[in-house]
């Protein structure tokens, strides 16, 4: 339940922090990309055969929905914390400054209340040589963190289908490693 409700602030947080990140080896912004008016389709974690395009898109999301479970348990888990910060580059400014706040949750012991978040789909929008820009679309509900005397701290927005973009670079065989990212929606 814990996990669930820091869904919501992770979420919404990171959707309410994410902007354009630049470092020394990539990009200073993300290449263009259009917003998309069709709605979100469901995820799924079957790996598609004989599609290229597909495969990596099922190996994308998969990514995404493990980084979406990091930023939910990070609220409540160390380990998830460590995890979390293993899945994005220094360059993206705005994951860092997600990942503090939790990191500053836990030296706080700050408490999560709020409803649950989800990764609705993820989508290869872009692959030039190792980098890839995709677009995540995510739900949340509204949520709240609160200090040990029931003081909110930060207010958490309800969202829906907010699409955000990342620009990716596989780190690992079977991992990636977040560059940066841009709230398009």
């Amino acid at each position: 339940m814990r996990a669930r409700m820091a869904a919501a602030a992770g979420l919404a947080l990171a959707g309410l922090m994410l902007a354009s990140c630049s470092g020394d080896d990539v990009p200073g912004t993300l290449p263009d990309v259009t917003p998309t008016t069709d709605g979100p389709q469901e995820t799924t974690s079957a790996t598609p055969t004989g599609d290229p395009t597909a495969a990596l898109e099922a190996e994308i999301t998969a990514f995404f929905e493990e980084y979406a479970q990091m930023i939910n348990q990070s609220w409540t888990s160390v380990e998830a914390l460590a995890r979390r910060r293993e899945m994005f580059a220094d360059s993206c400014e705005s994951c860092l400054a997600g990942y503090e706040f939790a990191e500053r949750a836990h030296a706080e012991n700050l408490q999560i209340e709020g409803g649950a978040a989800s990764l609705v789909r993820a989508r290869v929008d872009r692959v030039e040589g190792d980098l890839v820009t995709t677009s995540a679309f995510t739900n949340s509900a509204a949520g709240r963190l609160l200090d040990s005397g029931g003081n909110v701290v930060q207010q958490f927005d309800a969202s829906e289908n907010t699409q955000i973009t990342y620009q990716i670079r596989r780190a690992i065989p079977n991992d990636w490693i977040i560059l940066a990212s841009e709230v398009l929606s």
